[in-house]
């Protein structure tokens, strides 16, 4: 019996020495909740969740102010949604270290190489100037919008719950929203009155619309005060069909169809004087009178400048494009001109006529 005991004892010390015990730290995947800032409205819009951006984060034992971007944690790491999740995630999973804390700096679209939807150079960040690109470039065959973020420094988890959920609609993640680094400017195009009683039908066409004179290429540096600087260029832009642009007409009742084309652009000062930056038109003013079964067409072609300046008539004026701006101009279209016909009226005076006349008295 004593033997048994003795036995049971051994066999229960050998299963204790074989057993295999694993024990799995908690990781958590850095995620992170994006948004777009709209300065007209104070207002967060949702960051496409077809789009990409970059990333790039440094990690700190203190904190960002004493040790800056000594430690590099992400290097310009593409960042997307991911819709299985619900997050948004890097492409490369990285993770929440144990110790000290994360700083983030984004922008948007990703580049991972030169050339690609404006970026002549791959953006660059400092602790004195943030990010800085160099040469960058407003590519005529796109449309694409230029952003950075607010650096968000000393993280050490995902926030949670998410600071835009409401716009973004994730549940967690490192706040990240995105400043537009350029201006977006859109035209609106209407028909002016009819003012011809002997016209039945009238209707103006936009054959071309383009912007001309356009600085298209220059360098932004996120902390200083001007942000752009060294610009050049006098490209042109046109706006199509593509755009919106379409056939304006109105009725009796004056009414018109709006149209509405825009074009992101670089922001910049606008000329007073000289070359300036202008919308130059192309239209057909198509005009059916009474009696007519058929319209007679008018080709006109306009050039408007962009700088306006009214103020000292009390009115408003637009003599540049700023960062984060959304410009909306009004283009009315009429299809006379300014001048009102008058008439100069006079009367041939009478053509004397002299001699001697006799007339017989009649009885």
């Amino acid at each position: 019996m004593k033997k048994y005991l003795i036995l049971a004892a051994a066999a229960l010390v050998a299963s204790a020495a074989c057993a295999k015990i694993e024990r799995t730290d908690d990781q958590t995947a850095i995620t992170f909740n994006v948004a777009n800032y709209v300065q007209l409205t104070k207002a967060n819009t949702e960051f496409s969740k077809t789009a990409t951006f970059g990333t790039f984060a440094w990690w700190t034992p203190t904190d960002w102010a004493t040790n800056g971007q000594t430690n590099i944690f992400m290097d310009n790491q593409e960042v997307a949604y991911n819709s299985t999740d619900n997050v948004w995630a890097p492409t490369i999973p990285y993770f929440w270290t144990k110790t000290g804390k994360i700083t983030f700096a984004s922008y948007a679209p990703y580049t991972a190489a030169a050339g690609n939807n404006g970026f002549v150079n791959l953006p660059v960040h400092s602790v004195a100037d943030g990010f800085t690109f160099t040469d960058y470039t407003i590519v005529n065959s796109t449309d694409v919008d230029l952003m950075y973020a607010d650096l968000i420094a000393d993280q050490t988890k995902n926030t949670n719950p998410a600071t835009y959920s409401a716009v973004s609609g994730v549940a967690e993640g490192v706040p990240t929203l995105f400043h537009h680094a350029l201006t977006k400017v859109a035209f609106v195009f209407k028909a002016g009155k009819n003012t011809n009683p002997n016209v039945i039908d009238q209707a103006i066409a936009l054959d071309e619309v383009k912007i001309i004179n356009i600085n298209n290429k220059g360098t932004f540096t996120q902390n200083n005060a001007s942000q752009w600087a060294s610009q050049s260029g006098a490209a042109e832009y046109e706006l199509n069909a593509a755009t919106n642009i379409i056939n304006m007409k109105w009725d009796d009742t004056d009414a018109h169809v709006p149209s509405v084309a825009s074009r992101i652009l670089l922001p910049q000062e606008l000329a007073a004087t000289g070359t300036q930056q202008a919308i130059y038109l192309s239209y057909t003013i198509k005009t059916k009178y009474k009696g007519t079964t058929d319209f007679a067409d008018e080709v006109v072609t306009s050039t408007v400048p962009l700088y306006y300046d009214n103020s000292a008539l009390g009115g408003s004026k637009l003599v540049k494009w700023g960062i984060n701006e959304s410009i909306l101009y009004t283009i009315t279209i009429n299809p006379y001109s300014d001048d009102p016909i008058y008439f100069d009226p006079a009367v041939v005076d009478w053509t004397p006529v002299t001699g001697e006349f006799e007339v017989n008295d009649v009885n």
